[in-house]
């Protein structure tokens, strides 16, 4: 999707204004710790340390051009750690980084990471029915029978339909993957599900016992550094958490999962995540070779498109500029923590939405742009460009870019008439003893009250962290400009348009004036 030279310039007109007032303020951005001896850093404290690229062996200039592309593409922010160091940023991550925004499906793949803790802690098996863990009489023996190793590489053998599974206003999302049919025998068909995630986090809340997100802050979240004010995550009506959306974490955490994962699941040397369990996660799944444990994988022979569309085998890897043993979340319009074990090296994004910032550029089928687990022309080039900036070990220049086949819709998985009843909670397919009122003759209102008691107190957070951002962009100011500049120009070397031939000369005269 593109956006007009004139929005993009007023875009940059209000990320400007902003900054020349913190300027004028005279406020301070925060220092950022910085690695010692520059071979390497510890795991995050209060922050991350920090070194130049030149010391983790990336060529800076080159690594500048990824992360000026990504930025200008629709990057809330971006950051490149390398040996556990920050080494860099996009251009607006000192405005956005604080702000949490929907993680969308990258939600799935935390809700593995928090069954992988439960499992660390001896409290849950991946290959125990899910019955063993739900209230007795809750459910059908069949369903009961799905493991959760099957939930987790998503061949549950549910029916899916996603008019069903994308209803925000559901009393009750475990009661409804409860009283899905199945189309397939579990552990035989891969289908990308909204509802199966959540009966994950179900499982690992009853496997624990207590609530999800208490679980979340104390054994994975706190241990990271991640603080309970920095995040909220949306319930369904009943008070069950969203294992497949919604979490809201800022873009600056990212990197603490990533440096996590990086480090064989473990954090300030405690062990967090069974090392076993991790290599379970990033193991291709016989049924979709490009999915592990509700996360994405850069291997394997083939990976099939999430089923929002019909289910199309595309060869891998998946971002072919990447290496191949890179594993990944990927969210809705861009949420991703990449982890590239072979160059011990994290990359996180986040995107909270199309529009912003000033120009989003994505070549070929549009959906590919946002859809999970879809890629396109602009997450090839950001690799292809991050790889030739590592200089030790030099690493084999990325093949042609090829586009992902165009995810063609099924009706099916969208119009389906007792599926449709369903979502109104009428007919054969609904959930017994639900209405649209709750389930069990009470009324479901218990999940929206505590997601609303949550909100605020995040977003206080958030506001009370944007005057250090905007003051941290403010001295950006002098480099802020070239580096607009250097994103569309890589971008419009990918689209083959060309630049105005003032632009160039106008942010000079306008860097000259910010300098001066």
């Amino acid at each position: 999707m593109k956006l007009s030279l004139s929005r993009r310039w007023a875009a940059l007109a209000g990320v400007l204004a902003a900054a020349l007032v913190a300027t004028t303020l005279g406020a301070v951005a925060p220092e950022r710790a910085t690695a010692a001896g520059g071979t390497g850093c510890a795991d995050a404290g209060d922050r991350y340390q920090t070194a130049r690229p030149e010391q983790v062996g990336l060529d800076p200039v080159t690594l500048g051009h990824a992360l000026n592309l990504l930025s200008v593409n629709g990057s809330e922010t971006v950051q490149v750690y390398r040996h556990d160091c920050l080494v860099g940023t996009g251009i607006f991550d000192p405005l956005l980084g604080h702000i949490p925004g929907n993680n969308w499906s990258q939600t799935k793949t935390i809700t593995a990471l928090l069954a992988g803790r439960a499992v660390t802690l001896g409290r849950l098996s991946v290959d125990d029915p899910i019955g063993k863990y739900l209230p007795p009489g809750l459910g059908d023996a069949a369903h009961r029978a799905v493991t959760v190793r099957q939930l987790l590489t998503q061949t549950s053998g549910v029916r899916a339909n996603w008019t069903r599974e994308l209803n925000l206003a559901m009393p009750d999302r475990i009661r409804e993957f409860l009283s899905l049919p199945f189309d397939h025998q579990p552990g035989t068909f891969y289908r990308y599900s909204q509802t199966g995630p959540s009966v994950v986090a179900y499982v690992v809340q009853r496997a624990v016992g207590e609530d999800l997100q208490d679980f979340a802050q104390r054994e994975l979240f706190g241990p990271v550094g991640i603080a309970r004010d920095h995040w909220f995550w949306l319930r369904d009506r009943d008070g069950n958490t969203d294992g497949w959306s919604n979490l809201f974490l800022p873009g600056d955490d990212f990197g603490r999962i990533g440096q996590l994962l990086a480090d064989g699941g473990t954090f300030h040397g405690k062990r967090l995540i069974s090392e076993s369990y991790l290599r379970d996660l990033r193991t291709p799944s016989p049924n979709n070779p490009g999915y592990g444990y509700l996360t994405w994988l850069n291997a394997g022979p083939y990976w099939i498109t999430p089923s929002a569309f019909a289910a199309t085998r595309n060869p891998a890897p998946m971002i072919s500029s990447a290496p191949a043993d890179m594993y990944f979340s990927y969210g809705f319009f861009g949420q991703h923590i990449f982890v590239i074990p072979s160059l011990d090296m994290v990359v996180t994004r986040s995107s909270g939405t199309l529009n912003w910032p000033p120009s989003r550029v994505d070549v070929g089928d549009p959906l590919t742009a946002v859809a999970p687990g879809q890629t396109g022309r602009v997450e090839y080039e950001f690799f292809r460009l991050l790889m030739q900036s590592v200089v030790t070990p030099r690493q084999p220049a990325a093949p042609p870019y090829v586009a992902p086949k165009p995810g063609a819709v099924d009706p099916s998985l969208f119009v389906s008439v007792p599926d449709n009843l369903a979502v109104a909670q009428l007919g054969p397919n609904a959930p017994k003893g639900c209405t649209i009122f709750g389930c069990g003759g009470k009324l479901a209102a218990a999940g929206t009250i505590r997601s609303l008691m949550d909100v605020p107190r995040t977003g206080f957070a958030a506001l009370t962290a944007l005057p250090a951002g905007t003051a941290q962009l403010a001295q950006q100011v002098p480099d802020l400009l070239p580096r607009l500049l250097d994103g569309w120009q890589q971008t419009a070397r990918i689209t083959g348009e060309q630049l105005p031939a003032a632009l160039p000369a106008l942010l000079a005269s306008l860097q000259q004036s910010v300098g001066g």
